[in-house]
């Protein structure tokens, strides 16, 4: 996969997660909107789970369009492909992206220079099942059915995808991630499931073992625990989703994860930060 660079100056950049906009109703989703198109940013990221696979595209072009000419990068969650596959949702995005200006999705090899000291990259990523109890847990995880990918798998051949999701999101970074750190002092990696068990929560509180290997990707916090070791006076700035429970957590003197909070059916704006 070859590097694609992307020059995009922003200071004030939104970030939004788990918006969930199938489940919303249309009075929710109108305030939203007009919430959004009122805000004061440069660019907006949403770390995943905007909608379900049947109504995705139509969500992401409302949004899009009620931003205007500020650009929209996303990356996908879970939710995204229920009711469809992995590949069709992935086609279906990147087609919107070339029809739709300001909309930019990430995961196919972007390093995005926000400033002349931080840069963004991201990818879906996906909870990988080596968290917690692992492939031993006694909870059952929806995607198991509502994803087309994973329907009619046992559980070893579902666990066995699961890792192999994770180590996919952890390759690419593997190539990208040290290539913007040599180039920019901070670094922001957005992918919708947090990469590291400290900052997984659930329902507002510590997350046990047994929900643990849907919660979180192992194989990515590994790889950016070891990256960040190799640039210690980088800084490497993790933003996820998919928990619902807003934490801020610094993983090591240069690394922090940022994971958004949210409720379903009702969306909201997020949080912005400061780009300098």
């Amino acid at each position: 996969m070859s590097q694609i660079h992307i020059n995009l100056p922003t200071k004030r950049l939104l970030i939004l997660s788990d918006l969930h906009l199938d489940k919303a109703q249309a009075s929710y989703k109108a305030k939203f909107l007009n919430t959004l198109q009122k805000s004061d940013f440069d660019a907006v990221l949403i770390t995943g789970d905007v909608s379900v696979a049947a109504t995705l595209t139509e969500h992401l072009i409302k949004i899009a369009e009620v931003c205007g000419n500020r650009p929209v990068i996303i990356t996908t969650g879970n939710h995204d492909y229920y009711g469809s596959s992995l590949r069709e949702v992935d086609q279906g995005i990147t087609d919107l992206c070339a029809n739709q200006a300001n909309l930019i999705a990430l995961g196919r090899g972007e390093i995005i220079k926000l400033s002349r000291t931080t840069a963004l990259l991201g990818h879906r990523g996906w909870y990988d099942g080596l968290a917690g109890s692992g492939k031993k847990t006694r909870v059952e995880s929806p995607d198991r059915f509502l994803i087309e990918d994973f329907r009619g798998m046992g559980r070893t051949d579902f666990f066995r995808k699961l890792n192999s999701l994770g180590m996919e999101s952890a390759d690419y970074f593997r190539r990208l991630l040290p290539q913007a750190l040599s180039r920019y002092q901070r670094v922001l990696v957005a992918t919708h499931v947090p990469p590291f068990t400290q900052g997984v929560r659930y329902d507002g509180k510590g997350c046990v073992w047994n929900r643990q290997p849907y919660f979180a990707n192992r194989s990515l916090g590994n790889l950016i625990w070891g990256i960040s070791k190799r640039f210690p006076d980088r800084q490497i700035q993790v933003h996820a989703g998919h928990t619902h429970s807003a934490t801020s957590v610094r993983i090591r003197q240069n690394l922090f994860l940022e994971v958004a909070g949210a409720r379903p059916g009702k969306p909201i704006i997020g949080n912005f930060l400061h780009i300098s």
